[in-house]
């Protein structure tokens, strides 16, 4: 039995939109895609369908619900963000042939090439995190237009075969973006980190350094700074020989010569 879209002829304007259609189906005024579509339900996908699934989560083996991935077997282009939505344009060959047979992704079955009649498509997606009987569950909203038929298309406020949709209130807090929720909140404090003292912080004197114009070979420092400074350490050897003079310099007649405690001249 061919599966139909959630919804058909509607356009998404806004996150508040989507949030009506997924009200809708948790509510069963409008139904949830269970299966992959097959590969009719793929060629009927026009502009204004509508589509809402559940991702499957991590006990699918034992409920054998939700939906591992989305296939429509169409190339799309990469994707662009805007009101949390995520937009993606249909990318099509360049000379499209008509009779020739493609195998489909995700069937072993050859079928036709569909042939490009009709505007290019384009994708808008949006996912929820919603609390249900079965646990937190993730739903995707996958919704199908062209510009060209943008404006022909009905919104959840006037759609003729879903009239419910504009009276439908959704209850604050019962629908998460999934987007928003990708950034992580702080932390807390683990029982280890709560039980660590907290000590001051010591401000530590930071030296100041001399003008930039003292690091600068190209400018002499002032004569005022250089006063300032301490003079260089002289070296051990230097600082053990000058201790054991005893003597001043006196100058000789034929040599400059040093006079030590014991009397003995040393020429210099």
């Amino acid at each position: 039995m061919m599966q139909p879209p959630t919804c058909q002829g509607l356009r998404v304007r806004s996150t508040n939109d989507a949030l009506v259609v997924f009200h809708a189906v948790h509510y069963g005024t409008l139904h949830m895609i269970t299966r992959r579509l097959d590969t009719d339900e793929r060629r009927a996908i026009s502009s204004g369908c509508v589509y809402v699934w559940e991702e499957r989560g991590p006990n699918a083996e034992a409920t054998g619900l939700g939906i591992e991935r989305w296939t429509d077997s169409i190339q799309w282009g990469p994707s662009r963000v805007r009101d949390e939505f995520l937009f993606y344009h249909e990318r099509r060959p360049t000379q499209p042939d008509v009779d020739s047979l493609t195998s489909d992704s995700d069937s072993t079955t050859p079928t036709i090439h569909r042939a490009y009649s009709r505007p290019s498509l384009i994708k808008q997606t949006y996912s929820v995190f919603v609390d249900t009987s079965r646990g937190r569950r993730k739903w995707h909203l996958i919704a199908y237009f062209t510009q060209e038929t943008l404006d022909q298309l009905y919104t959840v406020d006037n759609h003729p075969l879903h009239p419910r949709l504009a009276n439908l209130r959704v209850p604050p807090g019962m629908y998460t973006s999934a987007r928003s929720s990708k950034t992580r909140p702080k932390e807390p404090l683990s029982y280890l980190d709560s039980l660590s003292p907290v000590y001051p912080q010591v401000e530590r004197a930071v030296p100041q350094s001399p003008p930039h114009y003292a690091r600068n070979f190209d400018i002499l420092a002032p004569l005022e700074y250089l006063k300032t400074l301490p003079p260089p350490r002289r070296h051990l050897v230097d600082e053990m020989q000058l201790n054991s003079l005893s003597a001043t310099f006196v100058p000789d007649q034929f040599s400059p010569t040093c006079l030590l405690s014991g009397n003995s001249r040393v020429s210099w």
